[in-house]
């Protein structure tokens, strides 16, 4: 259980049905999520101004962040590219229990590396957490995880997985992210300028300890078309 205060970025956000799912803030107005989770309960064909209406977005401190009045969707979805942006009605106030992550500038993405991801994912019996969890988790080489997932069979659900992913493995106690963590960051901290950085954001969560890698949308790539689109009018 995340202590109090701890991952103030970290986002719970509500779709169509009460699908408990997460999300990433990243500065007063925006925040980063996956368009799999924008979609839930959704047809393929709903446009985003549809979508937006049905979300609900609860901060660390549970209180209610307002309606999403914009949702920008990655071109790149669904071949490579699975990340959103919303956009808030109303600015949120930055405190210690609500305060944005950081994007990254430089890569922090290599075999071995730890990272922290929060969330309110269900368990592996299938029950939503009272409180916010977190794990620690650490990066694996892409290439082992990219066969690992080709040599499931054409049936299973697979995640996206291209130049702008990476995976992460279990904790050294088997542990993992599970069902509907998905949009919550891999933060990391840089101990050059003691800051935390969103280098991923979680795509892939049907691991719950069952599946060897979980995969993340790699942030550094897209931060261009982030602000981009957060510049935009």
């Amino acid at each position: 259980m995340a202590a109090r205060n701890n991952f103030p970025w970290q986002v719970k956000l509500l779709t169509r049905h009460n699908c408990t799912t997460g999300a990433t803030l990243i500065s007063d107005q925006w925040l980063l999520t996956t368009e799999r989770n924008l979609y839930l309960n959704h047809s393929a064909k709903a446009r985003p101004e549809e979508i937006a209406p049905t979300l609900r977005l609860y901060l660390g401190n549970r209180k209610e962040a307002g309606p999403v009045d914009y949702i920008a969707l990655h071109p790149g979805y669904p071949e490579e590219v699975d990340l959103a942006l919303l956009r808030l009605q109303e600015k949120v106030l930055v405190r210690e229990a609500v305060m944005p992550i950081c994007l990254p500038r430089k890569d922090f993405i290599r075999p071995g590396r730890v990272g922290y991801v929060a969330g309110w994912g269900r368990n592996v019996l299938m029950e939503h957490p009272a409180s916010l969890r977190y794990v620690q988790l650490p990066v694996v080489d892409q290439g082992n995880c990219t066969a690992y997932y080709g040599s499931q069979g054409k049936h299973a659900v697979k995640p996206v997985l291209s130049n702008h992913t990476f995976c992460a493995g279990m904790s050294r106690f088997r542990e993992d992210t599970c069902y509907r963590d998905t949009g919550g960051a891999f933060a990391v901290e840089d101990p050059d300028d003691d800051t935390w950085y969103a280098a991923g954001i979680l795509s892939f969560d049907k691991t719950c300890s069952s599946k060897k890698y979980g995969v993340y949308t790699r942030v550094l790539g897209l931060v261009d078309w982030i602000r981009e689109t957060m510049a935009a009018p």
